[in-house]
């Protein structure tokens, strides 16, 4: 079995103990480092059990678009006010969810819209998704781990050098220390090395 089908087989054998003590929908959070594998777990564990997905990076922020204050410094980077409003609340409340996604490519939106059904289960994946401003809609969260090395490759086979962001690590980084694999729910290996051992 390969690392992406463990690590989906121990979500779903998670999510059902977790529907036992709580009425539909079931919102699971799945957070990690950039690049760790949240993404590629959120789509196999998604199409196994039939759940919504929501990537909070379709929440990305235009540059320069960011407002007030936070505690998280994530919070310039991602418009979690948005995500609630447009996708979780939605979705928790048996309705469609339906956004814009951010266009990495434009740094804009792609054209139309994102429109997503309500599910007895809901997967939301990305960087920041176990927030503080959005974990009250959340009620179960999953850490995806991977040796930085492993994450840092992948990163930069992803993003450009002339695009690549010091300090969105230096926030991921901050996040993280307030979030240590303790405080999740459920910790699974995004690493594909891990197959192979």
């Amino acid at each position: 079995m390969n690392a992406q089908m463990r690590a989906a087989r121990q979500l779903l054998d998670a999510v059902s103990g977790w529907r036992a003590d709580r009425p539909d929908p079931l919102v699971v959070a799945i957070d990690g480092h950039g690049a760790a594998g949240k993404s590629m777990l959120a789509t196999v564990a998604g199409e196994l059990l039939g759940a919504a997905v929501v990537h909070v990076d379709d929440f990305f922020r235009e540059a320069g678009t960011a407002t007030g204050e936070s505690e998280s410094p994530m919070a310039v980077y991602y418009d979690w006010e948005r995500l609630r409003r447009e996708a979780l609340e939605p979705l928790r409340g048996g309705a469609r969810g339906s956004w814009r996604a951010f266009d990495w490519e434009t740094n804009g939106y792609l054209p139309g819209l994102v429109a997503v059904e309500p599910t007895a289960l809901v997967l939301v994946e990305g960087v920041s998704s176990t927030a503080d401003a959005l974990i009250d809609l959340i009620d179960r969260s999953v850490l995806v781990v991977t040796p930085e090395s492993e994450r840092a490759t992948r990163l930069h086979d992803r993003i450009e050098d002339e695009v690549w962001d010091d300090g969105w690590l230096a926030a991921e980084r901050a996040y993280f220390a307030q979030r240590p694999a303790t405080w999740f729910d459920l910790v699974v290996s995004g690493s594909a090395v891990a197959a192979s051992a």
